[in-house]
């Protein structure tokens, strides 16, 4: 057991989510009102993010201004799109960002031990980031694979990180965590409760995500039912009121919350963490960045709803826990 002066090391695990993430900048802010100490940090995708801004002294004030200056017209400056070779945007403009909003160049510098996963592509092994370059390590670290390409280090390509560990409670445990508060922004897969629950883009939950603006819009959304209505009546199907397949945008976000709410309970059942946060973003989905100040109110929520179970953290560990 090791611990810090006459309490446990605690470890914070940021996982994956994309916008839903910025829900951890709301956790974070009731930590520190609630004087609750991390020693170290295991972040994937966007947690990577968070993690090393405040791994790196920004203050949460400063973190919570830079998430609500993205706007569609700051993510459309960010994309750089690439021939479709391996992903659709290099991520070069991205890497410039980090640069920009961070006051570290490297995880020497930073103030607390921080970690980042990413996933070889090649063999599918998990990759700990936590030494030199931290810019490229983001870089890697958000790479979703298929969106941007991936990232070359030490002979290897790497992606997203959370592909092995939406939630890298292991991670931060590895790293010489005692306890670890996990936050999970990964959506629960849900039954619709209608078949028409996408009725049109100015209702759907993916408008006005950035991707969908573009699959998503009323305008393209109508065409898209003309179509499908028009492909039924010419085939003899009748009314062509049959439940329609989703757009690709619908497809694209449904896919990754399956596989990462699967990969997520494997790992919460093998690793459980000593509390987990599961804010409620309901309704915000991976690109509304520009919903910032929901996000971080619903991680505020799910903090304060554990704040019990929080500073029960800080107690000295029993010797029957160390054994």
């Amino acid at each position: 057991m090791t611990e810090q002066g006459n309490r446990p090391r605690i470890g914070l695990a940021l996982g994956s989510g994309a916008a839903r993430g910025l829900a951890f900048i709301g956790v974070l802010k009731v930590l520190q009102e609630e004087e609750i100490p991390i020693d170290l940090i295991a972040g994937t995708s966007i947690g990577a993010l968070i993690g090393a801004l405040y791994a790196a002294g920004v203050p949460l004030e400063s973190i919570e201004e830079v998430a609500r200056d993205v706007d569609w017209k700051k993510m459309a400056q960010l994309v750089d799109p690439v021939l479709p070779t391996a992903g659709l945007i290099d991520g070069s403009k991205i890497s410039n960002y980090f640069g920009q909003i961070l006051p570290v160049q490297t995880f020497e510098e930073l103030q607390i031990p921080l970690a980042m996963t990413a996933t070889d592509l090649t063999t599918g092994e998990t990759v700990i980031l936590r030494r030199g370059n931290l810019i490229e390590a983001l870089r890697a670290a958000i790479a979703f694979p298929g969106i941007f390409t991936p990232v070359s280090c030490d002979n290897r390509f790497l992606v997203d990180g959370g592909l092995n560990h939406p939630v890298p409670g292991g991670i931060a445990r590895q790293l010489g965590a005692d306890r670890v508060i996990g936050i999970c922004a990964i959506p629960e897969v849900t039954k619709p409760d209608t078949e028409a629950a996408i009725p049109d883009g100015s209702h759907s939950p993916e408008a006005p995500g950035l991707l969908a603006k573009l699959f998503s819009s009323q305008r393209v959304e109508q065409l898209w039912q003309d179509i499908w209505r028009a492909k039924n009546h010419s085939a003899g199907n009748g009314s062509g009121t049959e439940r329609k397949p989703p757009n690709i945008f619908r497809v694209f976000a449904q896919s990754v919350a399956i596989m990462e709410n699967r990969i997520n309970a494997l790992q919460l059942a093998n690793e459980p963490l000593d509390v987990l946060l599961r804010p409620n973003l309901k309704g915000i989905n991976l690109l509304d960045f520009h919903r910032a100040d929901e996000a971080i109110a619903a991680g505020e929520q799910a903090a304060r709803a554990e704040v019990v179970a929080l500073r029960k953290l800080c107690e000295p560990i029993a010797r029957h826990e160390s054994l």
